[in-house]
């Protein structure tokens, strides 16, 4: 059952690719380095915008850090269809404890929050997807990221004297890492 749903989204990512309506977007997006050179980043993110929901809800960790929790599928599914795993990225360390938070958005980072009473907690806020990047945010580290635009939380952000993005950089879903220690386990 599993094989077929990728064998449909394959064939469905094919077709897109192949579209007159479609072409001239996948013309302007690398090729995934990956075994199917059929798919493109474009292709992925029209994907996840056919079938995975652009919303989600704004909680509050522990540590003060407020973010927009959204599906976890942006991670689980899309990860794979990047063909990022041959460059040595892995799925960001999202899942590992109980404590974890999974597929997100942040919105107020913990060191940006000096306990601001944020009413909006709980609420559901849209977003729209824009691009599939690769972010390099240090020397030793890569993130593959999906551009968001969520106005909403920008507008929220500055209500409570803070600038419109996070430490200035735009809003997205992180879908993968690459830092040496995860180019070292491919290698041995």
């Amino acid at each position: 059952m599993k094989n077929c749903k990728f064998l449909v989204l394959a064939i469905s990512l094919v077709l897109l690719s192949t579209s007159p309506s479609f072409g001239w977007a996948f013309q302007t997006y690398q090729k995934l380095p990956s075994l199917n050179n059929d798919l493109t980043w474009q292709g992925v993110l029209n994907y996840a915008q056919e079938h995975l929901p652009m919303e989600g809800q704004l909680l509050k960790k522990s540590n003060g850090l407020i973010y927009l929790k959204v599906d976890d599928d942006y991670i689980h599914t899309l990860f794979p269809l990047l063909g990022l795993k041959e460059e040595g990225f892995k799925k960001p360390p999202y899942f590992c404890t109980q404590e974890a938070i999974g597929a997100h958005i942040s919105v107020i980072r913990a060191d940006e929050n000096k306990d601001i009473p944020l009413d909006e907690v709980g609420q559901y806020f849209r977003f729209e997807l824009k691009q599939i990047v690769i972010v390099k945010p240090a020397k030793d580290k890569s993130y593959a990221v999906i551009q968001v635009a969520v106005p909403e939380l920008e507008k929220l952000r500055q209500k409570y004297g803070l600038g419109p993005k996070p430490h200035g950089h735009e809003y997205h879903i992180s879908l993968a890492i690459k830092t040496p220690r995860h180019a070292k386990k491919r290698i041995q």
